[in-house]
């Protein structure tokens, strides 16, 4: 049996609870219908309602959190994530994968203007979807109310996963990456917060910068953040305004109109 593995957490979320992961997070494994276990870790309220469903929030991290430790994606980025989370006083089921170096969110980074999306999916992008798509069918997880964000490869993740399925997503939030602007007519519809940082020297601001033009151009509902006299670890800053997860829970997955498909 082949044997894919991919982390996230999983864990209570109080309504205003400091958020201590080596304290609250415990794995959960997933088998598939072709006998692929998946084990992960995910966020996921202790009690939940019968019939509830609840947001979900798919994050991506960034490479040097690659791994199977099981650890490193919760280190840089995801504590701010989750720490303005809990602030909000809704529960949300958060899947936090942690890939390997080599089995990257995506095949490429989209550095420059003539990239072109890759015809397959990533596999460790897949793996991840795949297990989003299990907690909405049989946890609760609510596919009106499903969320991703993530930063530097993360991010490059993020852009590639509303490029493929932009009929997934009620909202994306990617942090100091970019994507194919040539496919920005096809996640039109999905609200983007785009966050980078103006000296960013790892991935250049050109990458956002393009995505949000391309996005303007067609219409698209984008919000773009970018900090003056940042370098390229901006995450934790973006994931800390006050205004960006209130602004995520918000937004709803924008349906086709009945007469679209007559």
């Amino acid at each position: 049996m082949k044997q894919i593995i991919v982390y996230c957490f999983l864990c209570a979320l109080p309504a205003l609870a400091q958020f201590k992961p080596d304290e609250t997070m415990k794995p959960y494994a997933y088998t598939n219908e072709t006998g692929e276990v998946f084990t992960c870790r995910v966020s996921y309220p202790q009690f939940p309602a019968q019939g509830k469903k609840y947001p979900l929030v798919l994050f991506l991290h960034g490479s040097n959190q690659c791994g199977t430790d099981n650890y490193k994606q919760i280190t840089s980025g995801f504590v701010s994530f989750m720490s303005s989370l809990l602030k909000q006083r809704e529960q949300v089921i958060v899947i936090v994968p942690q890939c390997q170096m080599g089995n990257w969110w995506v095949t490429r980074l989209a550095m420059t203007n003539t990239y072109s999306m890759s015809k397959e999916i990533a596999p460790a992008l897949d793996v991840a979807l795949e297990l989003c798509q299990h907690f909405m069918t049989d946890k609760q997880g609510d596919p009106d109310r499903f969320y991703i964000t993530g930063f530097s490869l993360g991010g490059f993740g993020t852009w590639d996963a509303i490029q493929r399925h932009p009929e997934l997503f009620a909202a994306a939030v990617p942090i100091c990456a970019g994507g194919d602007e040539k496919l920005a007519r096809n996640m039109k519809s999905v609200p983007v917060w785009v966050f980078h940082g103006a000296e960013d020297q790892n991935v250049s601001v050109d990458c956002s910068r393009r995505m949000v033009k391309a996005l303007r151009k067609v219409g698209g509902n984008v919000e773009y953040t970018e900090y003056p006299k940042a370098g390229h670890n901006v995450w934790d800053k973006a994931y800390s305004d006050k205004h960006l997860i209130a602004w995520m829970l918000k937004q709803s997955r924008k349906k086709e109109p009945w007469w679209k498909f007559w």
